[in-house]
């Protein structure tokens, strides 16, 4: 019988088996612990020491063999007794004594017992299914180069101020040749009522006294009156819708809405006053936009009555600027 399985399987158990008259075989507790060279990473583990003056003893190798011998003690105790005899025996013959899963003993020049545990058993339950392993090192980048400012050159942004001025001044180009278009078709509609109405006014031949009058009895020259004074009302009446509906035609459109393009509201007036400073200095047409029904000052980077040139610059503004910038009407 194999008592070193005996003294293996009790060493996962206990801190201590004695061996009486030979030594006894002590497990101490090593943490997990890392190779500085070869990143070898250790699981915790129970490292064995034999001490040779441990021999008291204290039953527990023999009682154990007894119970998983089905043997009696006494027998148990021959058993081991015949073990550390054997044990000396092959040490003084200059033999080694190899106990599996523990570890080699030996004796040296001087006579002094050499224990070289088995390292590849781990006695420690905790580190069950826990095993070696190699893990390639971690670059740290050092502190002061994570802390250290990178300075990237950016793309010069192009000014839009320029382009939004342009954009004005082509607007205000259109008005004079809209007024002037304007005024031309009021003149033209007026002189075609004035042809209108002359050619319906009978001329100084007609009206003159001649043969026409001398030929016309009374009531011709009646009917010829009433016909005359119709004619004049209907022109007149014709001329006076055309000049209300050319004057109408030329007067302006009043209370067109205006859009603000809204870069931002504030509770205090004077952090809206900060930002439209800063728009102006980033060539913004910059100004207020009032107060919202909840009290707060709007800031806008312009105003235009034109919606489409309202939407082309808000799409500008979101894409250089400000994506939160939106649009109000008013």
């Amino acid at each position: 019988m194999q008592i070193d399985h005996y003294i293996s399987k009790l060493l996962y158990h206990h801190d201590c088996v004695v061996v009486p008259g030979f030594g006894g075989f002590v497990t101490n507790y090593a943490p997990a612990k890392i190779h500085p060279v070869n990143h070898i990473f250790y699981p915790p583990s129970k490292s064995i020491l034999f001490n040779s003056k441990l021999t008291q003893n204290d039953g527990l190798l023999q009682h154990n063999i007894a119970i998983s011998g089905k043997i009696l003690y006494e027998e148990a105790k021959r058993m081991v007794e015949n073990f550390v005899w054997e044990c000396k025996l092959k040490l003084k013959q200059g033999e080694s004594i190899i106990l599996d899963k523990i570890g080699t003993i030996s004796i040296d020049v001087e006579g002094n017992l050499l224990f070289d545990p088995d390292k590849s058993v781990n006695y420690l339950d905790d580190s069950y299914g826990l095993t070696t392993f190699i893990s390639p090192p971690v670059v740290r980048v050092p502190m002061h180069k994570r802390l250290e400012k990178k300075f990237i050159d950016r793309k010069p942004v192009p000014e839009r101020t320029g382009r939004i001025r342009k954009i004005h001044w082509a607007y205000l180009a259109i008005i004079p040749v809209l007024l002037l278009i304007g005024w031309f078709t009021f003149k033209t509609g007026f002189r075609d009522n004035t042809t209108q109405q002359s050619s319906l006014v009978p001329s100084s031949e007609q009206t003159s006294p001649g043969k026409a009058a001398n030929t016309l009895n009374v009531e011709n020259k009646t009917e010829i009156i009433k016909d005359l004074n119709l004619s004049s009302n209907d022109a007149e009446t014709n001329s006076e819708t055309s000049l209300e509906n050319t004057a109408s035609a030329a007067k302006p459109v009043l209370n067109r809405p205006k859009y603000y393009i809204i870069g931002g509201a504030f509770r205090y007036k004077a952090n809206s006053e900060r930002l439209i400073a800063t728009l102006r200095q980033k060539g913004y047409d910059a100004n207020s936009a009032g107060q919202n029904p909840r009290g707060l000052y709007m800031v806008c980077y312009f105003s235009t009555e034109d919606k489409a040139e309202a939407l082309m610059n808000l799409a500008m503004i979101r894409k250089d600027d400000n994506q939160a910038a939106w649009l109000l009407k008013k």
